[in-house]
């Protein structure tokens, strides 16, 4: 014959799995929120990040810019064979 497993929890073993229960959800939820922190505080470093990013690319549109005004002025005073005769001499020097 089987026996049936008839096991009840004395108020002692209740009490004990309820403290371990309550630990368990203090202790996720304290990792939740170091998780939570992390995530904001890499959000707050992207966003710095991305500003930075944008004010430099703004930075280099507007020396692009000014670099093709000034290309544009050469071109008018000086003939484009000269032009790429100082850029080709610039560029040999530099690589030295």
């Amino acid at each position: 014959m089987t026996e049936s497993y008839n096991h009840t929890l004395t108020d002692n073993q209740n009490e004990q799995a309820l403290t371990f229960l309550r630990n368990e959800i203090a202790d996720l939820k304290f990792q939740l929120k170091k998780k939570e922190d992390r995530i904001a505080s890499l959000d707050v470093m992207l966003n710095m990040i991305m500003e930075s990013h944008t004010a430099e690319v703004r930075v280099y549109e507007d020396l692009e810019d000014k670099l093709k005004d000034v290309i544009e002025k050469l071109r008018e005073r000086i003939p484009h064979s000269d032009i790429l005769d100082f850029l080709r001499v610039k560029d040999r020097n530099q690589v030295w």
